[in-house]
């Protein structure tokens, strides 16, 4: 019993000499006039977006057509998932055509079908939107009366099954005739309100270029929409039109994005919700009474 309280009071006095240890290093320090202070801010963790992408199987191909002296680059989709609730597609090549003696022609066609699954993580969320917008940003080049240079085909669609749901086109260009174009098109955004579920994506896009038969000695047209280097500078004009033009961000690149849809249960333009009114029941006959 004795050895018990002894120790007992080895524990208390261990315990109290500590004690004061722990209260001085939770006090505050002040600093000296000129002594520099070193603030650490951490920022909060992001929260969950209430919906999210799950990928699932994909058909990406690109198919390069070339005919007579013809040169192609790039030719990549590239599909990236920034956040959980944001998908981005890229597609970027190039195509160039030289008609020494003869017809040249080349392209790069793109196709891509993305299958993918929404995933409502909150279960207080009923309904989504889902917005899509599409941009293309390139050079377009033409050296010969003759020669031609274009992209075509940006367009993207989402459905379920056989039925479409959301799509977009980004307008076509071309150049002939000595013409040369930079590119920078838009549009979008498209929305839809969406339920969890399982869609398809379906995004296609081209590039070609076209240089009839000639006996001097130009460069030949081209349409480039890929980063450097998808086209080699010896196929390229020393009167480059474009010198120094940033390349990194070249191609059509798609954009999709799933939220909550807050707007589901608001009227629409602002009006206000009437409440039915209440049908005035007859008065009984007097036979009734």
């Amino acid at each position: 019993m004795t050895r018990r309280i002894g120790k007992r009071r080895v524990w208390a006095a261990a315990v109290g000499m500590l004690l004061p240890l722990t209260l001085n290093a939770q006090e505050k320090t002040t600093a000296q006039p000129g002594t520099p202070v070193n603030i650490t801010v951490q920022p909060a963790p992001a929260s969950a977006p209430p919906i999210s992408f799950v990928l699932g199987p994909r058909h990406g191909h690109v198919m390069p057509e070339r005919r007579g002296c013809t040169h192609t680059g790039g030719g990549n989709i590239d599909i990236a998932q920034p956040s959980p609730d944001t998908l981005v597609i890229t597609m970027s090549g190039a195509a160039v055509a030289y008609g020494a003696l003869r017809e040249a022609h080349a392209a790069q066609a793109f196709d891509l079908e993305q299958c993918f699954e929404l995933s409502f993580d909150n279960p207080k969320v009923k309904k989504g939107k889902l917005t899509m917008e599409g941009r293309v940003i390139g050079l377009l080049r033409s050296h010969g009366m003759r020669d031609g240079a274009g992209y075509e085909n940006a367009c993207a669609a989402i459905g379920v099954g056989s039925q479409s749901l959301l799509s977009l086109c980004v307008p076509p260009h071309s150049v002939c005739g000595r013409q040369s174009l930079s590119v920078n098109d838009h549009d979008g955004p498209q929305s839809v309100p969406v339920t969890a579920g399982r869609y398809t994506l379906h995004q296609t896009f081209r590039v070609s270029a076209m240089a009839q038969p000639t006996v001097l000695p130009t460069k030949g047209p081209s349409a480039e929409f890929a980063p450097d280097p998808a086209i080699d500078p010896l196929w390229l004009s020393y009167k480059e039109p474009f010198h120094g033009a940033v390349k990194k961000d070249f191609g059509f690149q798609l954009t999709i994005k799933v939220a909550e849809d807050t707007d589901a249960d608001k009227p629409e333009n602002g009006d206000k919700l009437e409440l039915p009114k209440r049908e005035k029941l007859p008065e009984p006959s007097p036979l009734e009474k």
